[in-house]
């Protein structure tokens, strides 16, 4: 069952751990991004473009964007 995480810097420390970060969602509403770790699955909703682009500078694994 995923965790949705409402604060970017926890989200970015969990980040560290993920073995895939997938960027599901691009609306314009929001952008839904996925960490993958090796026990839980992380989620995080962003309702600013620059704020994901900003989180997903931080990844130091495979970006995959469906």
């Amino acid at each position: 069952m995923p965790h949705e995480i409402k604060d970017k810097e926890e989200f970015i420390k969990k980040m560290e751990y993920a073995q895939k970060i997938i960027v599901v969602r691009r609306l314009p509403k929001y952008i839904k991004i996925k960490a993958r770790t090796k026990r839980r699955l992380y989620t995080i909703k962003l309702y600013d473009e620059k704020e994901a682009e900003e989180i997903l500078k931080h990844a130091k694994v495979e970006i995959v964007e469906y």
